[in-house]
């Protein structure tokens, strides 16, 4: 089935996705959208049955080939409709989880076609839900491949003189990203683009964008947003500019997270000791079984993990009571209420009290504290699920690196404090087998194959683009902190995210002359 955008199918989600949905109520509403087609989700189920089965026996590519390769039944009536809205089309994937940000990018979209292309475009859209990126990303939030049917948005090619994103802020005021011709390049996260912000009064402060578009364009945008608020609830778009302002696309973001009232930093720096021992023990068994002993030091190396014993968990904790012992001079379980009681002041609002009881622990025994802490790494290897960053611990660390750290200014892209490892840079370097759950994320740029990361990451930086590109709505949508702007340097380091006002700080994770 075919629609057009203005009729009323067009206005149902399930029948024609969260993007075009939107799209048909501003057009319905009075607003500045082009006119255009959907091809309903219902005509996606036996593709999407196709590249399930084909997936199973011949992976992501197979799968790919078999859905661009079956014909859809109603090919002559979409080129047909589709010549009546002109001779350069685009088609872009609509579904209903794109109703959410975390989403945004992950679907592939087709530009300049003419017609008779449209039937080949519509099945590589549908083809887009089994890209290696996109099972990446329904596989990190749980979506089973093929679950979610697709529409198909077709609408008139735009040649734009730019484009870009607009956001109404929780104060009120408009804030504007944009880039001459194109706004792929802005999206995809290649290009850091230009901003400009209207405030309450109306003016608008961005030198660079207001030289490019001008203020009657601006104010355009901005009206046009507005008007998009109040009658659809939307405070974020895209757009794009020929003769006029266009909106290509609608979507009501969550409220952002705001920051707390002060961010209060503990500036001594003997707490940074404390976060580099949490951040190497840095799962729920190292906070069980290292901590409390860990505290009066760590073993310089770290360890390789071995074979596990067969008595394992059992030989694990009378290790860690017999030193726990040691360090704190008491018996095991006075040690170990004192060295829960400890952490308990360090996590709590004041941590400082708790550096004079650490400051008077005696070092472990390096010997079998170094076994031990093999042990452990022993038994998160055969329990992968045991490894979940540094848990509970992390608002300590951030702010005790965002105070005692080496501090980079960038650009707010995603609210929120977060803090972990970084473990290189994406790319060259690449992740691999040294990327650990609830890290903090570096890439040179934000692109969207970064995205299925996000579902389990601490953080966000980059070296470049812009808060517009989609990785960041992505970042916002699931709450993750993100700093654009910010170039890092290797090494293996904790690094703290402040996205409210855009600050990046490390140290490095074994200690470091230049921290």
């Amino acid at each position: 089935m075919i629609h057009d955008l203005d009729h009323e199918a067009a206005l149902d989600s399930a029948r024609v996705g969260a993007k075009a949905a939107w799209l048909a109520m501003a057009r319905r509403a009075g607003l500045p959208v082009l006119p255009g087609l959907v091809v309903d989700t219902l005509d996606s189920l036996a593709h999407m049955q196709l590249g399930v089965e084909m997936l199973a026996t011949r992976g992501s590519g197979g799968a790919r080939l078999a859905l661009t390769a079956a014909p859809v039944a109603f090919a002559d009536e979409l080129v047909e409709r589709g010549a009546r809205l002109g001779d350069v089309l685009v088609a872009r994937s609509s579904t209903i989880i794109e109703s959410s940000g975390e989403w945004s990018g992950a679907f592939t979209s087709y530009l300049d076609l003419s017609p008779t292309d449209l039937p080949r475009a519509v099945t590589g859209c549908w083809a887009s839900a089994f890209s290696v990126a996109a099972l990446e990303r329904q596989h990190a939030a749980r979506v089973d491949p093929g679950s979610v049917p697709m529409a198909v948005l077709i609408q008139p090619a735009l040649d734009p003189v730019a484009g870009g994103t607009a956001t109404i802020e929780k104060n009120g005021s408009i804030v504007v990203i944009g880039v001459k011709g194109s706004p792929a390049a802005l999206l995809q996260g290649w290009s850091p683009g230009m901003g400009a912000t209207r405030d309450e009064g109306g003016h608008w402060i961005g030198d660079e964008l207001v030289d490019l578009l001008g203020v009657a364009t601006l104010d355009e945008i901005a009206d046009a947003l507005h008007q998009a608020r109040a009658a659809l609830g939307a405070n974020r778009c895209e757009w794009g500019l020929d003769e006029r302002v266009w909106l290509m696309q609608l979507a009501e973001d969550e409220a952002p997270i705001q920051p707390p009232s002060t961010l209060s930093y503990p500036a001594d720096p003997d707490l940074v000791p404390i976060a580099r021992v949490v951040v190497r023990v840095g799962s729920r068994l190292g906070d069980e079984l290292i901590l409390p002993w860990a505290l009066g030091g760590l073993p310089t190396a770290e360890p390789h993990a071995g074979n596990l014993p067969h008595d394992a968990m059992a030989l694990a904790f009378q290790m860690r009571d017999s030193l726990t012992s040691e360090v704190w001079g008491l018996p095991a379980e006075q040690a170990l209420a004192s060295a829960r009681a400890c952490m308990t002041t360090l996590l709590g609002p004041d941590p400082l009290p708790a550096l004079e009881v650490v400051g008077n622990l005696r070092p472990p025994d390096p010997e079998p504290a170094a076994s031990l802490w093999a042990l452990v790494q022993r038994l998160e290897r055969d329990d992968p699920g045991s490894r979940r960053g540094i848990g509970r611990w992390e608002p300590f660390v951030a702010s005790v690196v965002l105070s005692a750290g080496t501090r980079r200014q960038g650009v707010g892209a995603s609210p929120g404090i977060g803090a972990g490892v970084s473990t290189g840079k994406y790319p060259p370097d690449g992740f691999g087998t040294n990327y650990r759950p609830r890290a903090v994320i570096v890439a040179s740029q934000p692109i969207p194959n970064l995205a299925p990361l996000l579902w389990d990451a601490a953080g966000l930086v980059t070296e470049s683009g812009s808060s517009a590109a989609h990785l960041f709505e992505s970042a916002r949508a699931l709450k993750v902190p993100a700093v654009c702007g910010v170039s890092l340097p290797p090494g293996e380091q904790i690094v703290a995210v402040d996205g409210h006002d855009g600050i990046v700080s490390t140290l490095f994770l074994q200690g470091h002359e230049d921290d």
